[in-house]
């Protein structure tokens, strides 16, 4: 009981940060995922101390000019192939100092995804920045998440993945994806955007990828026999470990986004 109540309260406070810096505006939204992605990459290095010091503090740099340039293309209308310079230069370091993969899950795991999810506040139509899709996006992986767990915690008989991921259930998996199917039509009747088809399919990319994007975390822990990426969240572990369904889910998020963009 005192777990699970410093994991609601842990949460709320998650929610205000995130949730809130999405609604203020696109600056605010912008430091909270330089913050997530800052913090996420001291974890990933503390996963993978055999890299060198130095590495530590350069690998950081391409991810933080990727998603600060994805600011100004959105933001400033400019021209996107500027996304290439982070890459190059993300290059440039491996070549220098040869393949690292807490630099590679530093720069594709953490810094592209944040990027899209970034993103999506510049996919609805005017072009300008409203927080309508992150903020769903968001606020549905947090439902998913939810009632995965209630459900899996109450119900949940038949383990998913007993080696890589003991705790998770095929009940608290479709407990998840019903409760976020029907989040998603709320979400519509609410906003009366897109179609409903388009929140369904959201709710299931939700469900699906951010199941992924947790099993992929847990393997990489497993590898290196930690329970948590880190301890700076109370009941939750680390930065990476809340964060972990968001990475998989936010670039299936934009490109579904950037698709119904395209055929309408």
């Amino acid at each position: 009981m005192k777990e699970l109540l410093l994991r609601t309260l842990t949460g709320i406070v998650l929610i205000v940060l995130v949730a809130g810096s999405i609604l203020i505006g696109a600056l605010p939204f912008l430091a909270i995922l330089l913050l997530v992605y800052i913090l996420g990459v001291r974890e990933i290095f503390s996963l993978y101390p055999e890299d060198r010091a130095f590495e530590k503090f350069t690998s950081p740099i391409p991810g933080i000019i990727l998603i600060g340039l994805s600011f100004l293309i959105l933001e400033g209308h400019l021209k996107s192939f500027f996304l290439g310079i982070p890459l190059f230069l993300w290059l440039g370091f491996i070549l220098a100092a040869g393949f690292k993969q807490a630099a590679g899950l530093s720069f594709f795991w953490l810094a592209i995804p944040l990027s899209s999810f970034l993103s999506l506040g510049w996919v609805g139509i005017g072009g300008s920045y409203h927080p309508l899709i992150p903020l769903s996006l968001i606020s549905l992986l947090w439902i998913n998440d939810t009632f995965a767990y209630v459900t899996g915690s109450l119900i949940g008989r038949h383990p998913m993945t007993p080696r890589l991921s003991p705790g998770k259930t095929w009940e608290g998996f479709a407990g998840g994806v019903l409760f976020t199917l029907l989040s998603g039509w709320i979400v519509f009747k609410i906003t009366d955007t897109y179609r409903p088809g388009t929140w369904l399919l959201l709710s299931l990319i939700v469900s699906s990828l951010g199941l992924m994007g947790d099993l992929f975390e847990s393997g990489l822990k497993r590898k290196k026999a930690v329970k948590n990426a880190g301890d700076l969240l109370p009941g939750h572990g680390g930065i990476l470990d809340r964060f972990d369904s968001l990475l998989f889910v936010a670039p299936g998020a934009w490109i579904l986004f950037l698709l119904i963009k395209l055929i309408q």
